[in-house]
């Protein structure tokens, strides 16, 4: 399926800026609907939440802003205050907290205890996208992003190679596809 969510940049705020995809020629993007949101939260391991157009507005334009700041980190666009702030106003919003949740009858089963996870809001979502686009950026991964060097995908991932010389997005795709080509111009 041509719009799937790809879940390959190594960290939620790079997945969550791939819903944009193809940026340097058509544009795919994959946030069409509020359900479409829901289903990449449901899909990134976010919970479940319910949405609006409001939600899709407010997640575009977090997608965008770390998208920009992403590129500023590669040395690739301009670094811009307006961008950081809505990034850091994102960040300040509550986060969903798990919760200890009694399962059995008795205190004595060793698993009496388990886990409680509430249904988060789309703005307790963002909230998880801004801040890990926060330590990315500002911590030691930030020198190991990459963008896809395949000229038709913008797809960002932290590279995590020995070498840190990975070139390609996902060699099944991108990276296959560049062999072939390869393979055709050499005959």
């Amino acid at each position: 399926m041509a719009d799937a969510f790809p879940f390959i940049g190594g960290r939620i705020a790079l997945n969550f800026v791939g819903t944009l995809g193809k940026r340097s020629t058509e544009k795919l993007e994959r946030l069409r609907t509020p359900d479409d949101l829901a289903r990449w939260v449901e899909l990134a391991g976010l919970g479940s939440i319910s949405t609006d157009e409001a939600d899709l507005e407010a997640a575009r334009v977090l997608r965008e802003a770390l998208y920009v700041l992403t590129m500023a980190t590669l040395d690739r666009g301009p670094l811009r205050r307006a961008d950081v702030e809505l990034v850091n106003e994102r960040a300040a919003h509550e986060t969903p907290a798990p919760a200890l949740a009694i399962t059995r009858a008795t205190a004595l089963d060793p698993k009496a205890l388990g886990r409680r996870d509430p249904q988060p809001s789309a703005s307790e979502v963002l909230a998880v996208v801004a801040r890990d686009g926060i330590e990315l950026l500002s911590g030691p991964d930030a020198g190991s992003i990459r963008e896809c060097e395949d000229p038709d995908c913008t797809l960002l991932f932290v590279d995590t190679s020995r070498s840190q010389r990975r070139r390609w997005c996902s060699m099944n795709n991108c990276g296959a596809r560049a062999k072939m080509r390869t393979l055709r111009a050499a005959h």
